[in-house]
């Protein structure tokens, strides 16, 4: 939330000091009405993807305010990475999700969303699913109410959707779609 103060525009990304001590929350009358935070995605490019399964059966669409990840468990297993990076997490203890929604509708699959290098291996996993031998039935929807605490600052993380629908000949899914990461 941008703050105006004296016709002056603060926003998130900025800084406010009170008493030569710099804010990260902004309250008036024990209401917030700043808070500093970072665009992560959209913003970040898309650097790398990883197709670890079938050919076909992943895809990435990007259209700049959106991005889904999506694998399709065929005759053979779909599975694949989306690394969005790089992006500094100094100064920052918190990450939410302006709508992220993870579904899986397939058995013997996961979807995974994770804080790791541009090679795909992760340091701290935030969201993750794995539906074993059950059927799918797995759909949640993460926003800004859902706060993952990050486990150590980082100046060059990357962001990691992963899924991975398993060859169970059925055509089923699973999908990690996202319009927005920030944080706090």
């Amino acid at each position: 939330m941008s703050y105006r103060q004296n016709d002056v525009l603060i926003p998130e990304s900025s800084y406010i000091r009170f008493n030569d001590v710099q804010l990260k929350k902004y309250y008036f009358n024990d209401v917030l009405v700043w808070q500093r935070q970072q665009k992560v995605y959209p913003g970040i490019p898309v650097a790398k993807t990883q197709n670890l399964g079938w050919t076909d059966y992943f895809t990435v669409t990007n259209t700049g305010s959106s991005i889904k990840v999506d694998a399709f468990g065929g005759t053979e297993r779909g599975w694949g990475r989306a690394i969005l990076g790089p992006f500094s997490s100094v100064g920052y203890s918190k990450l939410y999700f302006s709508a992220l929604r993870a579904y899986i509708t397939n058995s013997f699959s996961k979807i995974a969303v994770s804080l790791g290098d541009i090679n795909g291996n992760w340091v701290q996993r935030l969201i993750y699913h794995d539906t074993g031998e059950t059927l799918g039935g797995y759909d949640v929807t993460y926003g800004s109410g859902d706060l993952f605490t990050i486990n150590s600052a980082n100046g060059n993380y990357y962001l990691i959707l992963e899924v991975d629908s398993g060859a169970t000949s059925r055509g089923l899914n699973a999908v990690i779609q996202m319009n927005g990461c920030y944080l706090i």
